[in-house]
């Protein structure tokens, strides 16, 4: 009896007319295989590339041939990072805008959600699409009537000017009533049977249920906070309260830019995004699977 190994494909090299089966599949796997190394390599390299030049000397930054691998490192682009700009108070600050930020976005997306998704009523459909259709407005048509509001109410220069705009997106929405969606009805009918309420409902089936779908949006939002740059500029103009994109501007000179420092200070910028990507990564794939989002 010939072994078969688990895909269902013999393990060993078959003889007569199975030999093109076991060709075929062998060669698929290996093409897949060129394929992928292929991406991740075109992935990887540009942060391979900015953590090595944030170890060089600025004189080295552009030598030829490109030099990948830093024999001796030069730490003190780290260190002048630290130097010329408030850099810790930038990352308190970045810190503050995003969990207040994506606090606030959880809050809205999982009540609204849980409404379109689990309870009919009239006009939900009409409601659904408005919140929808608001994902097609750019940022940057918004920006100027944006700015005004904020102003009116006064709330520019502080943490609120920050927050509030960037939590009012209906990407959250969306993404959580495809999850509550799918849900069958099955389990909140047979909580109403036993007598539950549905604060009840929502707070022991609806959030335990959506806990990966909540850590994937949590990603989602967190990385879009903390890399953004055009409303920070436009409605911070105290030192104290800028965040971190602001800081790695500062860098950029008007006749000469310092790309070792520049580079330093981007590679600790996207050290908190790394560790919370390595930290919820099975929550992340398996949120984006459960709400049927595809990138």
């Amino acid at each position: 009896m010939q072994r078969v190994s688990g895909l269902g494909m013999p393990a060993t090299r078959p003889s007569g007319r199975r030999w093109g089966d076991w060709f075929r599949y062998r060669a698929g796997r290996w093409l897949l295989l060129a394929v992928t190394t292929v991406f991740a390599v075109i992935v990887i390299a540009p942060f391979a590339w900015t953590v090595s030049t944030s170890l060089r000397a600025p004189i080295d930054s552009f030598s030829v041939p490109p030099q990948w691998i830093v024999l001796r490192p030069d730490w003190t682009n780290y260190q002048s990072v630290f130097e010329r700009i408030p850099f810790l108070r930038m990352i308190l600050n970045s810190f503050i805008v995003a969990g207040g930020t994506v606090l606030i976005l959880l809050a809205i997306a999982v009540f609204a959600s849980t409404i379109f998704a689990k309870y009919r009523f009239k006009g939900n459909n009409l409601l659904f699409t408005i919140v929808l259709a608001t994902i097609m407005i750019t940022f940057e048509a918004i920006v100027v009537p944006l700015y005004i509001l904020v102003r009116q109410l006064g709330i520019s220069n502080t943490y609120w000017g920050l927050i509030i705009p960037e939590s009012l997106t209906a990407f959250g929405v969306f993404m959580m009533r495809q999850f509550f969606y799918s849900l069958p009805d099955d389990f909140m009918e047979s909580a109403r049977i036993d007598g539950a309420n549905e604060y009840v409902i929502f707070a022991r089936i609806g959030l335990p249920m959506a806990k990966t779908a909540l850590l994937a949006l949590v990603v989602f939002h967190a990385q879009w906070v903390w890399n953004l740059l055009l409303w920070p500029m436009i409605t911070i103009s105290e030192p104290s309260l800028r965040v971190l994109p602001q800081g790695i501007a500062l860098f950029k000179g008007g006749y000469n830019t310092p790309y070792p420092e520049q580079l330093a200070v981007s590679v600790i910028a996207c050290l908190p995004l790394v560790l919370l990507y390595i930290f919820l990564s099975k929550y992340f794939v398996q949120g984006i699977t459960m709400t049927g989002l595809k990138g």
